[in-house]
């Protein structure tokens, strides 16, 4: 299960959704999830709370094949294939862009 530390709330709460508009690839990725084995990975760019509590994200993700798009974390957390769940790559180092990550 994918747990918002208060660390990584504060860095949600401090890249809000509309706030890299026109960035593009050239946007920090807040947070990285991907599915182990696999090439499922979301990069996260922005980020809201809803009032349920939930998060909801921005970024550039890849299932089949890239796109820009909004996520739930629910979602998210909802994957499992063949008891595999999607993971925080907690090694993302602060600065890091979407072009970064795709190469």
């Amino acid at each position: 299960m994918i747990t918002v530390t208060e660390q990584l709330k504060n860095v949600f709460e401090a890249n809000p959704l509309y706030s890299k508009e026109g960035q593009g690839l050239n946007a920090e990725v807040i947070a990285r999830f991907f599915l182990p084995f696999s090439s499922a990975v979301w990069l996260v760019t922005e980020a809201e709370q809803q009032e349920d509590g939930d998060w909801l994200f921005f970024g550039y993700c890849h299932i089949q094949e890239w796109e820009w798009g909004y996520v739930l974390l629910s979602q998210i957390q909802e994957v499992n294939v063949r008891g595999l769940t999607v993971q925080l790559d907690k090694w993302l180092k602060t600065g890091t862009t979407v072009k970064d990550c795709l190469n």
